[in-house]
């Protein structure tokens, strides 16, 4: 009998705990003994459940699991930062194997917590913290034994995708984004997803891993989706495009690129025929070359899906305990990004229209909104330039083209 303590009864929390019960046999066949859930950790013993679950599993103290010597797994599903990285931390000194799914706290805790469980020799995993369902993070780790990972591109971010999807069904962001809250694809507060910071967080990750390097936050660019508007998605549309948010590393001999932004994919672009919550991501090695992970990347079932998936590698102990992760030092040289940009400025003017045509490769509209196709140029001179033109950010956006 393997136990398992289950932090936070949630979608993700409820999701375990279903397909546990559903497809307790053939968990059983697989690992060779059951696995159950012990204890669940809630914040209100009190509050009504869309399930059913017996009381006497159900705990408001998180010590009783702690020092439940018959628990050695512990699932983070909580999905909070703090409290999230507390439990953890805990879990792992008092013994236990953690599996999360909690992006935030692996992003911010990424080299503390993989050392501590290096130190410990327990198991720290965390599929479900990048691209839901995907299993991307343990081929990722299998493609690094042969390969040198040159470049990760990827749609990391379902809320943010599902709304470019309806945007290009007609309605505009508000619109939009109304019907993500209102399906559970975005937060009552969506800064996270349409900032670009939860893909950000997902890119930091992916990024440790794949340059074996010390990836921060502040490592990688950042430019979400405000400002964006029905008039750029019909713009890029008539371009024979689509807009993605895409968070993208590249390695070459001098350092390291890292950015999440606004991209004009093509119609052979894999990225252009994913819509809706789905995500994909492109692992390009110096050996095996282009490789593309699809699928849904948020859900109830999808993400409980790659926490169990973890657990069962735990179990079957055919996961590796990662040992030290950041063994290179890379130059980030983000200051060297460059391209094509699609630019829409709302304030528009005489002064500022002869401006933005010195830096045109093609003007495409110049009314009551100027949008033109810059020239190949730094994406620093293009902030320094909307900047000295004092155009408030809700006012213009920015999209580089793909290629």
């Amino acid at each position: 009998m393997v136990n398992i303590g289950l932090l936070g009864f949630g979608t993700v929390g409820i999701g375990v705990f279903q397909i546990l019960e559903s497809r307790e046999e053939e968990l059983k066949n697989i690992c060779g003994c059951h696995i159950k859930i012990k204890k669940i950790l809630v914040k209100d013993l009190n509050k009504n459940r869309p399930i059913k679950v017996d009381a006497s599993i159900i705990t408001d103290n998180f010590d009783e699991i702690l020092e439940d010597e018959d628990i050695s797994i512990i699932i983070e599903a909580t999905g909070a930062l703090e409290e999230g990285y507390t439990y953890i931390s805990k879990a792992l000194k008092a013994g236990k194997h953690v599996v999360t799914a909690n992006k935030a706290v692996v992003s911010k805790h990424f080299e503390e917590l993989t050392e501590l469980a290096d130190k410990m020799d327990l198991y720290f995993l965390y599929e479900a913290s990048v691209g839901g369902g995907i299993p991307i993070i343990k081929n990722l780790k299998e493609l690094l034994v042969l390969n040198e990972i040159v470049e990760i591109k990827g749609i990391l971010n379902g809320t943010c995708n599902y709304i470019l999807t309806k945007m290009e069904e007609g309605l505009n962001y508000s619109e939009a984004l109304k019907i993500a809250q209102e399906k559970g694809f975005a937060e009552l507060d969506p800064t996270d997803d349409v900032e670009g910071l939860d893909a950000r967080r997902k890119l930091r990750i992916l990024g440790s891993l794949a340059l074996k390097a010390k990836i921060l936050e502040k490592d990688i660019f950042l430019r979400g989706l405000r400002g964006i508007g029905p008039i750029d998605i019909e713009y890029v549309d008539k371009m024979d495009g689509a807009i993605r948010l895409i968070g993208e590393i590249k390695v070459s001999q001098n350092g390291y690129t890292a950015i999440v932004e606004p991209i004009i994919v093509s119609k052979n672009s894999p990225f252009y025929n994913v819509h809706n919550e789905k995500n994909a991501v492109l692992l390009r090695g110096d050996q095996v070359g282009d490789l593309i992970f699809y699928g849904s990347g948020a859900g109830r079932f999808p993400t409980a899906h790659a926490v169990l998936c973890d657990v069962i590698d735990i179990v079957r102990g055919v996961e590796t305990i990662e040992r030290s992760l950041a063994i290179r030092e890379l130059e980030n040289i983000n200051k060297t990004i460059k391209g094509r940009y699609y630019l829409r400025l709302s304030k528009s003017s005489q002064d500022i229209y002869t401006i933005l045509e010195s830096i045109a490769w093609e003007v495409l509209h110049k009314e009551e909104n100027i949008i033109i196709m810059t020239k190949d140029m730094f994406l620093n001179d293009i902030l320094k330039l909307i900047k000295v033109l004092e155009v408030k950010e809700e006012d213009y956006f920015l999209a580089r083209k793909e290629g």
